[in-house]
């Protein structure tokens, strides 16, 4: 009687294949997921903002001075130099807009976008708790071009 043995574990072609998908995996992760943490940074900086009590006794410029300076603390400078908050103050409310776009480059001919758009109202936060009044939009989008 003769025994077949089965072979067992995973030629040397199917290791290069799963590290070449493990590296695009990795190098994808390596940079978007820098960009959605200084995003989430930013709303976390403007959600305790808007939970402080003295945010509706302040005045646009100082409200707007505080933030850039919690921006800068939690090394956000993008924010401040790139212009990518706006303070729309009227005379009931007072509300924090994240509009903005990060461009890059993801291999050789593909670039990706990603938009950000998010609305947090600062006033009557600290009473109607969080999350209540806070839109939120964001997309990522590749695009293929040819280089000559």
């Amino acid at each position: 009687m003769t025994f077949v043995r089965k072979t067992e574990g995973l030629a040397f072609s199917e290791i290069l294949i799963w590290l070449s998908i493990c590296i695009a995996v990795a190098s994808i992760a390596a940079k978007f997921v820098p960009i959605y943490l200084d995003h989430r940074t930013a709303i976390s900086i403007l959600e305790d903002l808007a939970q402080s009590p003295e945010t509706s006794q302040l005045e646009s410029e100082a409200l707007q001075t505080m933030i850039e300076r919690r921006f800068k603390l939690n090394n956000l400078h993008d924010f401040i130099k790139e212009n990518r908050f706006e303070l729309e103050s009227g005379s009931d409310r007072s509300v924090v807009r994240l509009q903005y776009e990060v461009r890059g480059d993801l291999a050789v001919n593909i670039d990706y976008v990603i938009t950000y758009d998010d609305s947090i109202r600062l006033d009557d936060w600290y009473f109607a708790g969080p999350r209540q009044d806070r839109t939120t939009t964001s997309a990522i989008r590749l695009r293929f071009y040819r280089r000559f």
